[in-house]
């Protein structure tokens, strides 16, 4: 249910998420795909805008910003910072799968960064879609980040291996969501997809794919090692990503993917 989800991140500190070196390569790969697409001045709808660290990067690039979250806590942050930097960016509480506070063909740029995360329900899903498409511009672009599951189990042997048992696989591989409450729950309640699956959902719709990359490749599972990195490590080391994020291969093996497509 969403309020577990918004309960969580009410109780997490969200805003530190892009502070060390393995955890911000996801920040700069998707920055550094999005440029290819995004028009100047463009107006953007950031759906699932969490603390906002999107939104306050594209609105101090210049562009027309809306945020929303579902969780208030997100939203206050948000409003602060953007008032602290003088930035106009418009920011409610809303949810993903309800967009019809905005106008149909509105937006050049929709981000759906954090939704896909935990809509365990696969017509909430297709709702958070069908919305997302509907505010968008024809020509416009949709930018989807989900989890990718198989990176699910390596992540879990790095930090918490009391849940590498059968049941944990078999509810990642095969069910692709977890349940706060339930016994092999790790996380709060989630949603976990794969490259193909991902693909192959979103071919229902009206869109063409323009990018597919895995934003943080192995970075994430590998955390303490990149993060050891000094600065001309980790330039070299981005450059060696972004050169190979989007290599199928390697878009398997990332924690987090992003597809990007074009309203038909």
């Amino acid at each position: 249910m969403m309020n577990n989800v918004v309960q969580y991140y009410e109780t997490i500190e969200e805003d530190s998420r892009f502070s060390r070196n393995s955890r911000k390569i996801e920040f700069l790969t998707t920055i550094h795909t999005l440029s290819k697409r995004m028009p100047p001045h463009a107006k953007i709808l950031d759906v699932g805008s969490g603390t906002g660290v999107y939104a306050l990067h594209y609105a101090q690039q210049h562009h027309e910003v809306v945020a929303i979250d579902i969780t208030p806590k997100h939203i206050d942050i948000l409003k602060d910072k953007a008032k602290r930097q003088g930035l106009p960016i418009e920011a409610h509480v809303a949810n993903a799968t309800d967009l019809s506070e905005y106008t149909s063909d509105a937006f050049d740029f929709v981000l759906c960064f954090g939704p896909m995360y935990h809509l365990t329900d696969p017509s909430d899903r297709n709702r958070c879609i069908q919305e997302c498409l509907s505010v968008l511009k024809q020509g416009g672009h949709l930018a989807i980040a989900y989890i990718n599951k198989y990176s699910i189990m390596p992540m879990l042997a790095t930090r918490d291996n009391t849940f590498i048992r059968g049941s944990v696989i078999d509810k990642v591989l095969d069910e692709g969501v977890i349940f706060e409450g339930d016994e092999d729950c790790f996380w709060t309640d989630a949603y976990f997809t794969s490259p193909d699956e991902i693909e192959a959902f979103m071919q229902q719709y009206p869109v063409t794919v323009t990018e597919h990359v895995g934003t943080d490749g192995i970075s994430h599972t590998i955390q303490h090692d990149v993060d050891r990195l000094d600065e001309a490590q980790f330039e070299a080391w981005m450059d060696y990503h972004l050169r190979t994020c989007s290599e199928r291969s390697i878009l398997g093996l990332s924690s987090h993917g992003l597809f990007v497509c074009e309203k038909n």
